[in-house]
């Protein structure tokens, strides 16, 4: 089916391809060299649309196709379920009929077990009855023997517990006999002995007594004898004081008037010392300050000697840093020779390739200006043929305006060219302009002044763009 609709259309498109619209037999031949262009992409576009139209359905058939396959599986595979579930709902049923059968074998088979284990158990119950009253007058006879037993025991015990009693009586008065025998020996032993004791402390006493009288009496006849011996001491000490003192006050008497004779004498030195210290009271005063400073001084003497060790510990420091620093900057030198080295190399590239990009961009600038021209060029002169065309052929207006507006479209397509041209000058003059600047920065930071930059003749681009970095701009056309 799909092929015969493929070839209806093709028929159709054949018929529609052998009649010409009134309007194409009116043009020239100029005009249908720039009208059969466009007539082709339509036809290319019409032939895509058709293919892909086409694709599309025989995708939808297929799609159809095996849906409808899957749902006819679906409906066999239900089919064999329902035909499945009966047949299991039949051995079902099957099933339930025989276990009902085994349940009445069942029932009927527990019922006569029931009636049988009923019987057995009344006479299994008769016989321990008797078993049970059998032995239960079996052990009430052995009672009666065992409180017999017992009776006798408890008689025995009772007589065996009273000759106990009299056997320990006896023993308990034989020891008593015995005790007090002996307690008698021990009392007349005890008054000896205190006898004796107290006939030798009472002799005792009597000799420490004596000896304590004669100490007595050696003490007071020493005790006498120092006492007068101290007396005779104080009595002399004291007569010598009294002979001392009248001999002293005679020697005090004799220097107090030496004394009045030099009081005076010593008034005079007085007088003169007292004009002699108002004389050295300003030198003095002036040794008291620079003794004060001195001490201060040698107060101060133990911080400056701590601040000179710590000075020294701080020197040993630094020697030691100085050294590192020493090591540190000549590392760095080398290194700064190394950055020297790749700033130079840097910078002759840099050169180069500024110059190659200024010249890129110059070039591609002129070939873009020369590109505007021309079409500004070419769309003037399709203006005035369009004029001279409508005016020579006096074509009618409605004709004219749909050329003009398929005029129009193209023309507009080749302004929106041309804006994407100016758009990517602008875009180029901004590139260019945001290289300069950073290439600046980088030789700012290798220690290159900006001066050197501006003097190996590269200038900014004039473009209306801002100074944002490059990739963010927009158009404004």
């Amino acid at each position: 089916m799909p092929k015969g609709k493929k070839g209806k259309k093709g028929k159709k498109t054949e018929d529609e391809g052998e009649e010409f619209p009134e309007e194409y037999r009116r043009m020239d031949l100029e005009m249908l060299k720039e009208v059969v262009p466009m007539l082709e992409q339509q036809l290319e576009a019409s032939k895509t649309q058709r293919n892909w139209t086409q694709l599309e359905r025989d995708t939808v058939q297929t799609f159809y196709d095996v849906t409808r396959k899957e749902v006819e599986d679906l409906e066999m595979a239900i089919a064999a379920k329902d035909r499945a579930m009966e047949l299991m709902e039949d051995n079902h049923r099957v099933e339930v009929r025989v276990y009902v059968q085994k349940v009445k074998h069942l029932e009927y088979e527990h019922k006569n077990n029931l009636g049988a284990i009923g019987k057995e158990s009344q006479d299994f119950k008769e016989d321990e009855i008797g078993l049970h009253s059998d032995r239960v007058g079996l052990q009430k006879g052995d009672k009666e023997s065992l409180k017999d037993d017992l009776k006798e025991k408890n008689v025995a015990n009772a007589q065996e517990i009273a000759n106990m009693k009299v056997q320990q009586e006896k023993i308990v008065q034989q020891q008593k006999t015995s005790f007090e025998l002996n307690l008698t020996e021990l009392e007349d032993k005890c008054i000896t002995k205190l006898g004796n004791l107290e006939d030798d402390l009472e002799l005792r006493r009597k000799v420490d007594i004596h000896e304590i009288e004669e100490r007595k009496n050696l003490h007071i006849n020493d005790l006498m004898r120092n006492h007068e011996r101290a007396f005779r001491q104080m009595k002399s000490y004291y007569n010598d004081i009294t002979n001392d003192n009248l001999q002293l006050i005679k020697d005090l008497k004799s220097e107090v008037v030496e004394k009045k004779k030099k009081a005076v004498g010593v008034q005079k030195t007085m007088f003169d010392i007292g004009q002699e210290n108002k004389r050295l009271s300003e030198p003095l005063n002036a040794a008291v300050s620079e003794v004060a400073d001195l001490r201060a001084q040698l107060k101060d003497q133990e911080k400056d000697r701590l601040s000179l060790r710590n000075a020294k510990a701080r020197l040993v420091v630094m020697k030691s840093q100085y050294e590192q620093l020493t090591l540190d900057h000549a590392d760095l030198q080398d290194k700064y020779e190394e950055v020297e080295k790749k700033r130079n190399d840097l910078y002759d590239t840099f050169t180069s390739t500024v110059k190659e990009v200024q010249a890129k961009s110059d070039f591609k600038n002129l070939v873009l200006e020369q590109k505007l021209q021309d079409l500004s060029q070419n769309i003037e002169k399709a203006d005035l043929q369009l004029q001279e065309v409508v005016h020579a052929s006096g074509i009618d207006p409605s004709e004219v305006g749909g050329i003009t507006s398929s005029l129009s479209d193209m023309l507009q397509s080749k302004n929106q060219h041309i804006q994407d041209l100016q758009y990517a000058v602008v875009r180029m003059t901004k590139a260019y302009n945001d290289g300069l600047r950073t290439y600046r920065e980088k030789l700012k930071e290798c220690g290159i002044p900006g001066e050197e930059f501006d003097m190996m003749g590269f200038a900014m681009a004039p473009t209306n763009t801002s100074s944002v970095p490059a990739g963010l701009i927009v158009s404004n056309m």
